[in-house]
């Protein structure tokens, strides 16, 4: 997560316009940034299951998040993040604690994540053949800023079932010290 964290940074450095660079060159750097984000959160919900399975020896070799993801859904449908976020009526808790709901909607799915990686982020860091080349859209920040905040809402505060769904992985992209953080809960249902 914490390579998240440097990789948005950079978008956001990009986007504030920080780094003066050609419209068409910025929107590459921004969407190699969403790629490897992509790749990075794969890698992570592979790392995080362990020994899945025998299956997964080949899945250690890719760095290719959707080959990863669509593995990984084979083997646990439930492997992918879920997104928390504080409730808006929390309940009075002891020591005035705060309750976490799971987030509903406006993070980076699974799907999502998926289309970005293979065909937003694909698309844009390949110079096409010569037919497609012009027909190139302009570069849209707004869509790079949607993306980039997703992705971020997927991971602010986020936990991951494993596999056997004896434990939760509670994981945190900035605690506050600007440090990622995580913990291991064992998981009663």
């Amino acid at each position: 997560m914490q390579e998240v964290k440097y990789r948005t940074e950079a978008i956001d450095k990009v986007l504030a316009s920080s780094i003066p660079l050609r419209a068409v060159i910025a929107e590459e750097l921004c969407y190699l940034q969403l790629r490897m984000i992509c790749e990075s959160i794969a890698i992570g919900c592979l790392l995080i299951h362990g020994d899945v399975s025998a299956k997964k020896t080949d899945l250690l070799r890719s760095y290719k998040a959707d080959w990863i993801m669509n593995g990984l859904e084979k083997l646990h449908p439930d492997f992918y993040p879920t997104p928390l976020e504080q409730d808006d009526l929390p309940a009075e808790a002891p020591g005035g604690a705060v309750t976490w709901v799971h987030r509903t909607s406006g993070f980076l799915t699974k799907r999502e994540l998926l289309d970005l990686y293979t065909r937003h982020a694909g698309e844009r860091l390949h110079r096409g053949s010569v037919r497609n080349l012009a027909k190139r859209d302009r570069p849209n920040f707004g869509a790079i800023q949607a993306w980039r905040d997703k992705a971020v809402r997927l991971l602010t505060r986020h936990i991951i079932t494993s596999p056997d769904r004896e434990h939760i992985f509670y994981c945190v992209m900035n605690n506050g010290q600007d440090q990622v953080a995580s913990n291991l809960f064992a998981h009663r249902p």
